[in-house]
């Protein structure tokens, strides 16, 4: 600080973090302000000996001029100590007036040396008085002393930042947390609300600030808030009509009470962030995008399944679709899932058989940070996670390993997920739905699939019909998938005629409705207007049947006999499949005729009527309805949907 020093500190404390300063000007800033710190530049003996040693040399009288209550003592003892202490004068002052009229005393000691704390005012003194044959011998600090000084300084400016920073980092937490936070001292007094807690409880901060919660004009709900101010989390509180989630937190130091944090949110807040962070997920793709109005065909054992599944979308039960390659299992998951009341949650679906089995395992239930080399710092979620509150679609669940088939029973028995080399257990809340083209029963009678694993998946089961017994959707589909083929490959290709469907039909479609889509492509790509489009159908259809002649996994024909009045197309296998499959015909030519299929078979109603039980019961269960009669009329009456 140089002269004015104190006015100028006084009237610019507000622009400084830290005021540096020597000798009595530091004390008297020390005294006049207390907003921000002030450090004082320390004098050190060694200071103290050499002004005293340059006094002696001089050989001449000593005078002390300096702050009665700063540096005089260590003076005292310096003068002492050098042997001259009888011979100072002593010339100590407080104040203003002291320090003037010891001022004037020094003018008169012509031939003395004054030893005093280099400060402006003795610098004053030292330019008017040495005129006079006064001798200086100023006690100026070190330049280390200067550069501690400095050091103190940053560092008080440095720690003030950071506490600042700290501040506002916890400020901007609590301003634009979406809870509401209020805080409450001892004395039951508000000393903080944060905007959230304004806006929902419907209050000024400032009309609440400082102000005890007993007083009349205190919004009650502040006070039922804070209770007797225990320890609670996530206790429901109903305020005027809403739902809040409430935490108090008591906070303590040395076991005494200093104030109680409440924090709040109204659970619709929750939901609507629940249902925000769902529709991220849905953006990521996590989403169903079919519908059953998207499913093509008329037959009755389409419209059968479709029926079965709209009443299946009402529960939340696990669902089994079994059916083969191509019959659309995914499409009936995705409309079951769109039409049931999780259609606003996430959609997530994995083939099973696409994956190996630690990738899936991990897939599947997530991993922990650490849980094996490579994984993701921090962990990942799995498909059950990223799927709470929605569907999860499992593929081809017939190529599981048993160890996976022991995790998804634990998750489906007791609905949550352990990550893989994780120690925490997350509640999840998901519906299962799995589909497969395999036989599973026949798999639990062979030991390949557990049990209780799939009873568990099939509390309820869809069979999907082949395309070959419903071969009257061929039309329909066949209208669709041209009209694509011809939009993808900008080719303008006809309808087909009633002879090109009825040649379709002839094909027993073992790739069934994906089959019919990917041929109806190729027939577009090759289509020319030099050859008849009946004429090239015919073609593609013999190359097919050259090269697909036999299923590999059946040795029955994929072409037969052509549909009509005297003719069913069947497929070859068990005599009672067949028996059920010529029912199923004949009650489709005759609209659902049970008498004059009885009258054409040579059979008898009852015989109709237990093959059409069978057809819904599915093929497992048809040993069951082939029993006694009244056992078989109670087994058809709980396999129906």
């Amino acid at each position: 600080m140089t002269k004015g020093g104190l006015q100028y500190a006084i009237e610019h404390q507000h622009d400084y973090d830290v005021i540096v300063s020597q000798g009595g000007t530091a004390a008297h800033i020390e005294s006049c302000i207390t907003s921000i710190p002030v450090i004082t530049i320390k004098l050190s003996i060694t200071d103290f000996l050499d002004a005293f040693g340059r006094a002696i040399e001089r050989d001449r009288p000593l005078a002390l001029f300096c702050v009665a209550s700063e540096v005089l003592p260590e003076m005292e003892r310096v003068a002492r100590f050098s042997g001259r202490a009888p011979d100072y004068k002593l010339l100590a002052y407080s104040h203003k007036e002291e320090f003037e009229a010891q001022y004037r005393v020094a003018a008169t000691l012509q031939g003395h040396t004054l030893i005093g704390v280099s400060c402006y005012c003795v610098l004053d003194m030292q330019a008017e008085l040495e005129g006079r044959g006064i001798d200086f011998a100023l006690i100026c600090p070190s330049q280390r002393n200067i550069q501690k000084a400095v050091l103190s300084a940053k560092s008080i400016v440095e720690s003030k930042g950071r506490e600042e920073l700290k501040a506002q980092r916890m400020k901007s937490i609590v301003d634009y947390s979406a809870q509401g936070i209020v805080s409450i001292d001892d004395q039951r007094r508000v000393t903080s609300v944060n905007p959230a807690a304004e806006r929902i409880l419907d209050i000024r901060a400032g009309a609440v600030l400082s102000r005890r919660l007993d007083e009349t004009a205190m919004p009650a709900a502040l006070r039922e808030l804070h209770g007797d101010g225990d320890f609670q989390l996530n206790q429901l509180v109903k305020l005027d009509g809403n739902d809040l989630l409430v935490n108090r937190i008591p906070v303590r130091v040395n076991d005494r009470l200093e104030e109680t944090i409440v924090s709040f949110q109204r659970v619709t807040d929750i939901q609507r962030l629940e249902i925000k962070a769902r529709m991220q997920l849905l953006s990521k793709g996590l989403v169903a995008k079919h519908r059953f109005e998207d499913i093509v065909g008329t037959s009755a054992a389409l419209r059968t399944a479709i029926d079965r599944a709209r009443r299946f979308a009402e529960t939340s039960a696990s669902v089994l679709i079994e059916g083969e390659t191509g019959t659309g299992k995914e499409l009936f998951v995705q409309s079951i899932h769109n039409a049931s009341d999780r259609r606003d949650g996430p959609f997530v679906a994995i083939n099973c058989a696409a994956l190996p089995e630690t990738l899936l395992e991990s897939e599947l239930f997530g991993y922990a940070d650490g849980a094996f080399t490579g994984a993701k710092r921090g962990g990942k979620a799995g498909l059950f996670e990223l799927a709470h509150n929605g569907t999860i679609f499992l593929d081809e669940i017939g190529e599981v390993s048993p160890a996976i088939q022991s995790r998804l029973l634990r998750v489906l028995q007791e609905r949550e997920i352990l990550r893989v080399g994780g120690d925490r257990v997350v509640k999840v809340n998901v519906r299962v739905l799995s589909a497969t083209n395999k036989n599973l029963y026949q798999m639990v009678r062979e030991g390949r699939f557990r049990d209780d694993l799939f009873f568990r998946l099939g509390v309820l089961n869809l069979r999907l019909p082949p395309l070959r017994e419903r071969t009257e959707d061929i039309r329909p589909l066949a209208d669709r998938f041209v009209r694509m083929a011809s939009e993808t490959t900008g080719k303008r290709l006809d309808d087909l005629s009633a002879d090109d469907i009825r040649m379709l039909q002839r094909y027993a479609w073992p790739g069934n409705v994906r089959e019919l889509e990917y041929f109806l492509e190729k027939l577009a790509i090759l289509a020319d207007a030099s050859v008849r489009t009946s004429d090239l159908i015919g073609l593609l259809l013999g190359e097919h049947t050259r090269d697909h002649g036999r299923d590999a996994a059946s040795p029955r024909p994929l072409l037969d006999a052509t549909d009509d009045d005297d003719r069913l197309t069947l497929a070859v296998g068990p005599m009672r499949d067949m028996q059920r499959q010529i029912v199923e015909r004949m009650l489709e030519r005759t609209n659902g005729n049970k008498v004059e299929v009885a009258r054409r078979l040579g059979i008898s109603r009852v015989t109709v009527w237990n093959k059409m039980k069978e057809a819904d019961a599915g093929p497992r269960d048809a040993e069951a309805l082939r029993a006694d009669a009244p056992f078989a009329r109670a087994a058809a009456v709980r396999f129906r949907p």
